[in-house]
């Protein structure tokens, strides 16, 4: 009887570091293009997870069929139904190359093959990108977004505080900036990300991912995108999610 009250108390107190342990689940371009595609995947990851997830949107519809745009616009607002969180992902998530951009704005392009469209632009250009952003998704989304990302994390100078002037948390590679009545807190957020790795290496980052998960404080996010399925093998990615789900508590941005 002493023995079973020990195995509980032990139970109980891992129970509460789990709970204190927590992570962000997100699913990254998703667009009209891959839609189809991206929709069985992420219902996929979020029965793995046992709850919606964040999905970060490419509100561009660009030259599709008009039969996909409705079919993309039912798709988010069945995203809105089902309790996921939907956050804004650029406008193209592909750069406009006849902008003038800084120095290192270039080498974002050239790093992310020109995805990362917000990457070293001035102020008043940022500004309109972002406007053009939450423009295409009051044209084509359902519900109101929760936050925003810039594709590929690249910004510049001027972005993070014209992201938080309009919603509560802002990131980076490292770090999730959130916004409170009292300021902006700085978060110790390790980014998990398989798509820019090469295949070699792919095992390795899964198991340096496992460690983090299971030994390190901050939020870390574990970030997917198309084509992580066919990189990783859906086994492999799926028990990724299910370990996680093992090792911390799964929140949104908005619960920050």
């Amino acid at each position: 009887m002493e023995l079973n009250k020990d195995i509980l108390d032990i139970q109980a107190a891992e129970a509460i570091i789990h709970k204190k342990k927590k992570y962000i689940l997100c699913y990254h371009n998703f667009n009209v293009k891959n839609y189809k595609v991206a929709t069985k995947e992420i219902y996929k990851i979020a029965e793995a997870a046992g709850s919606p997830i964040t999905v970060a949107v490419v509100p561009s519809i660009g030259a599709v069929p008009e039969s996909e745009v409705e079919e993309f616009k039912e798709t988010l607002s069945k995203f809105v139904e089902d309790g996921f969180e939907i956050i804004l992902h650029g406008a193209r998530h592909r750069a406009d190359l006849f902008i003038k951009r800084s120095f290192w704005g270039k080498v974002g392009l050239w790093l992310s093959n020109n995805g990362a469209e917000f990457a070293g632009l001035s102020k008043k250009t940022s500004q309109d990108l972002l406007n053009r952003s939450l423009a295409l998704w009051d044209a084509h989304g359902s519900g109101s977004p929760s936050g925003f990302v810039a594709p590929v994390w690249f910004g510049n100078q001027f972005l993070k505080r014209q992201v938080l002037e309009k919603f509560n948390h802002y990131e980076d590679l490292t770090h999730i900036f959130n916004k409170h009545s009292r300021g902006i807190h700085s978060i110790i957020s390790p980014l998990f990300t398989f798509s820019v790795v090469p295949k070699p290496l792919v095992n390795l980052w899964y198991a340096i991912s496992m460690i983090w998960f299971a030994l390190s404080t901050g939020k870390p996010r574990l970030v997917f995108h198309p084509g992580d399925f066919k990189l990783m093998g859906e086994d492999k990615l799926l028990s990724l999610i299910t370990f996680a789900k093992s090792q911390r508590e799964k929140i949104f941005y908005k619960d920050l």
